[in-house]
Formats: C-alpha cells, sequence, structure tokens
C-alpha cells in the first residue's frame, strides 16, 4: 500500500524532483480529483509560461512589464510566510515566486520587490560567523558531519565544491525553524557562508543574486529546502557560484 499522498508530495510533483513510482502515485491521486488536478494544472502553465518568458525574443511590451512590477509588488511574501493559505486555488508563497521571476525574466537587471524572510537570518548568520572568527573567546567548530545533520534536523546540505573549506559549523534559529549554517574558505581566500533551513520558500529555483544590507546573497530553494549563500563579492561571481552549488545536489 502506497504512502499517503500529501502537499510536499504534489509540490516536488510540479518541480519534477519524484521518482518515476511516486510520480504515478500523485497523478494517481490527481486523477480521482479533478478540482485539485485542474488547480495544479494551472500552476504548471504558469511555470511553463515563466519558461517561455526566459527565451531570447524582442523586449517585452511597456504593458507586460507594468503588470509584473504591480503583481511583485502585491505579493511579495510577508515576514513570516503563510504556508497553507491559498489565493485562487495557488499557494501566496508560489504567486510570490512567479512575480519575482516575472521580473527578473521580463525587466533584466530587477530583483523582486523582497527576498524570502531567511535571506535576512542568512546575513546575519553570516554576519555572527565573521565575528566569531575574529574573537579567540567564541571558538570555531570546523567538525561538520552532513549525515548527522540530515537525520537530526532533516536539512539536505549542498554538495560544495573541491578546495572549500569549512571553517565554522553552527546550527542557527530563524523564522521557519532550526537551520545549518556553515563558514566557509575558499581557495582564493575568500570567507563565505552557506545557509540552509527546510522551509518551502518563495525562493526561486535557480539562484538569484541581489545585495542585502550591505551583502552579496544568492537565494534558491529545491523541494521542501531553501539555500542562500553570503559573501562580500559581487552578486554576479556569488550567483556563478551558487549555480554550481545547486546543480551538484547535496550530500
Amino acid at each position: 500500500m502506497h504512502d499517503p499522498v500529501t502537499e510536499l508530495d504534489i509540490q516536488a510533483y510540479l518541480d519534477g524532483e519524484l521518482d518515476l513510482p511516486r510520480r504515478l502515485a500523485v497523478e494517481d491521486h490527481l486523477a480521482g480529483d479533478p478540482a485539485a488536478a485542474a488547480r495544479y494544472m494551472a500552476e504548471l502553465r504558469a511555470q511553463t509560461a515563466l519558461r517561455l518568458l526566459a527565451e531570447p525574443r524582442d523586449p517585452a511590451p511597456a504593458a507586460l512589464i507594468a503588470a509584473a512590477g504591480r503583481l511583485a509588488a502585491r505579493m511579495a511574501p510577508p515576514p513570516r510566510p503563510l504556508r497553507h493559505r491559498t489565493f485562487g486555488g495557488m499557494a501566496v508563497g508560489g504567486l510570490a515566486a512567479i512575480a519575482a521571476t516575472l521580473l527578473v525574466f521580463v525587466v533584466p537587471g530587477v530583483s523582486p520587490a523582497a527576498p524570502p524572510s531567511y535571506v535576512g537570518d542568512a546575513v546575519m548568520a553570516y554576519r555572527t560567523g565573521l565575528l566569531r572568527a575574529e574573537l579567540r573567546s567564541q571558538l570555531e567548530s570546523p567538525h561538520f558531519d552532513a549525515g548527522e545533520i540530515q537525520r537530526s534536523t532533516h536539512i539536505r546540505v549542498p554538495r560544495l565544491p573541491r578546495g572549500w573549506q569549512i571553517t565554522d559549523a553552527q546550527i542557527f534559529p530563524s523564522d521557519e525553524g532550526p537551520a545549518l549554517q556553515l563558514m566557509i574558505r575558499t581557495p582564493a581566500g575568500k570567507n563565505l557562508s552557506v545557509f540552509a533551513v527546510r522551509a518551502r520558500s518563495a525562493a526561486p529555483r535557480s539562484p538569484l543574486a541581489m545585495r542585502h544590507d550591505n551583502a552579496s546573497v544568492a537565494y534558491w530553494r529545491a523541494g521542501d529546502m531553501s539555500y542562500a549563500l553570503i559573501g562580500m563579492e559581487a552578486p554576479e561571481a556569488l550567483d556563478l557560484a551558487a549555480e554550481n552549488l545547486a546543480t551538484e545536489g547535496v550530500f
């Protein structure tokens, strides 16, 4: 007997993150609920439309640009994400992500109205990590066991590039629950932070880089995990590094 299909299963199905047996279970579930299937097909249609917007094409009409801006402003995520309330059959967080992606794809160089709330926690954790490195009384903890972290917190950790050295590993409190923060030293001597929290946020699935509170942040989502890469480099440099993290998978 199959496990019951949950909302997380359906969202993972929409994101293309399920294996074939679980996909079939979700499809059987939706086949028996036409109203729910119609709602989720509408979300898939919106995702396909966003991919089409990403294709090279002539400049977008001014009316479409203005509409994207209004949608992003209206659907910007609140300080604490609304996980269960829906708007027209689609999660508010999902609409906010679509609005943000519309701005990125339709209006090059324009950032979404507001990043997910965990991004602020990620920047704070980064600054705390830098402070810990300077204070002799605050010992760093470079020991890190990805399996132990996943068993205890269900946090899946991105696989780090070769040469990246973990100098500090801490569990950091956030509005979404316990988060993992890793301080990293790159081969070039740069200090970065990787922040991971189990939360289905409004972050895009492909990393989006921006300046936030005098730091550069690239943030993204993978299923029910949300991630951020923080440093003092230019957003473009962090965006490239975050793309590598996002495509390398997890430990």
